[in-house]
């Protein structure tokens, strides 16, 4: 927005000098019309601003909570999934000790469902569509690894390794998404 208040400002000046130049007779008239017109321009450009960011403002005070919510739950389930594939990886190498990452909290994935069918149920037509597109990935990719596990076709520490790629992938687009609705990434 500056740099195009700031490049309106120089061309009319330009404008202005090669007027001087070239020795153009100004009218009054003439002259009280352009800066009207540029007036309006500028005053048009403001408002389309104003409008976008308002929405935006707008669309962030509605997805906050659920934003959030996801983004907490999902960090839980991260965290519960390496957990869960260390003490899996100790298992198979026949290792009697614990992960050194402490042991999660009960419901962790229950709860990362829920927020999840929220986000894509309720909240749909109100985030990026990549953002969808990345919670339906995420959620078919868990859905085959389950199956997977279910006919044995991988183990459980396998699943585990694959379903945290899922989730770290959806978890920085969340962020990313964060990001910009927040207004954090133009700061």
């Amino acid at each position: 927005m500056l740099v195009f208040i700031l490049g309106a400002i120089s061309g009319a000046f330009v404008l202005l000098v090669g007027f001087l130049i070239f020795k153009f007779e100004f009218d009054l008239a003439l002259m009280t019309n352009v800066v009207i017109a540029a007036a309006t321009v500028v005053a048009t450009i403001i408002h389309l601003d104003s409008t976008r960011k308002q929405r935006k403002d707008r669309i962030w005070d509605i997805n906050k909570d659920a934003l959030l919510n996801l983004a907490h739950s999902l960090s839980l389930v991260i965290h519960a999934s390496e957990y869960y594939s260390e003490l899996e990886c100790y298992r198979n190498q026949g290792i009697n000790e614990s992960p050194s990452i402490r042991e999660p909290k009960d419901g962790v994935y229950e709860n990362f469902n829920n927020n999840q069918e929220q986000v894509l149920n309720v909240y749909r037509t109100l985030m990026d569509k990549e953002l969808i597109d990345s919670l339906e990935s995420c959620k078919a990719q868990n859905k085959k690894i389950s199956e997977a596990v279910d006919h044995d076709a991988i183990n459980n520490y396998e699943a585990y390794d694959a379903s945290l790629d899922s989730y770290k992938e959806l978890q920085n687009k969340l962020n990313i998404f964060i990001a910009e609705m927040s207004g954090i990434k133009s700061i």
